[in-house]
């Protein structure tokens, strides 16, 4: 396991002086910011507002940056040829990947977190210049924060899963072909059999839909954005979609492990 953080450290310090992380990273901050400048609305217009572009700008830029950063963890080692430093110590290939992975994770982790921190200061500032309880409270938003997180800890595994074997270019691609098709519900659709639809297309779509991550699932933007809407057995659903997403991580870094030890690098 000590070799697994020091890679995970080594890639962590690395992605963070990434410039074009840090390009989205400061666009993100800033739209959240700007987000704060409605003010020809009512309150609970304004906060509805606020709450949904501030959560909207944390979960596109995470998105964004998962995805650069997942598809470039493996190629990047093995076109500067670092890799065949790195494996020919006594370090095994699952704790490469492994040890990559996490140091993405935690990237992904610092830069949403900075972008929810400021969100929440500044949401809790506004929300205490009306003093009304069905605007809702700040703690919603970590909700929404936390749930972000998971999505994009998926996503990462995605993108990590697809690079053992794509170019990046391809990867990016399919990667985000991926999180839409999991994120809009557009498999379900066309799962759904109808009179003018083909069996075995359905049946295709069907089992698309099975397979492909189902990333709606972490949107509970809805209740956040508008307080008298509520989760039933809210907690259970949280604590399910986690563990779905720590399940589905699980199996798609040992598809890649499984692949990238039958692989010469």
């Amino acid at each position: 396991m000590n070799a697994v953080w020091i890679i995970a450290a080594g890639t962590f310090g690395e992605a963070m002086r990434r410039k074009i992380l840090n390009v989205f990273l400061f666009v993100a901050l800033a739209l959240i910011v700007m987000g704060f400048a409605f003010a020809s609305f009512s309150p609970r217009q304004e906060i509805v507002l606020i709450k949904s572009m501030g959560l909207g700008v944390i979960g596109l830029a995470g998105v964004f940056i998962s995805v650069i950063l997942g598809i470039n963890l493996i190629p990047n080692e093995i076109e500067r040829r670092t890799i065949y430093t790195i494996l020919s110590k006594p370090v095994q290939r699952y704790q490469f990947l492994c040890g990559k992975f996490l140091g993405g994770l935690m990237t992904v982790l610092s830069n949403i977190g900075l972008m929810g921190v400021l969100f929440v200061l500044l949401l809790t500032w506004k929300l205490s210049q009306f003093h009304d309880p069905f605007l809702g409270t700040d703690r919603d938003i970590l909700k929404g924060v936390l749930m972000i997180f998971f999505q994009l800890t998926l996503v990462s595994a995605v993108a990590l899963f697809f690079s053992v074997f794509l170019s990046p270019f391809v990867n990016f691609f399919l990667t985000f072909a991926v999180y839409l098709l999991g994120a809009t519900g557009i498999l379900e659709s066309l799962g759904t059999p109808g009179e003018d639809k083909n069996r075995l297309t359905v049946q295709f779509f069907q089992l698309l839909h099975r397979i492909v991550p189902n990333f709606d699932n972490f949107n509970i933007q809805n209740p956040i954005i508008h307080p008298d809407v509520h989760i039933i057995n809210e907690t259970v659903y949280i604590w399910q979609n986690i563990a779905y997403a720590l399940v589905y991580t699980a199996i798609l870094l040992t598809l890649a492990v499984l692949i990238f030890d039958r692989r010469e690098v």
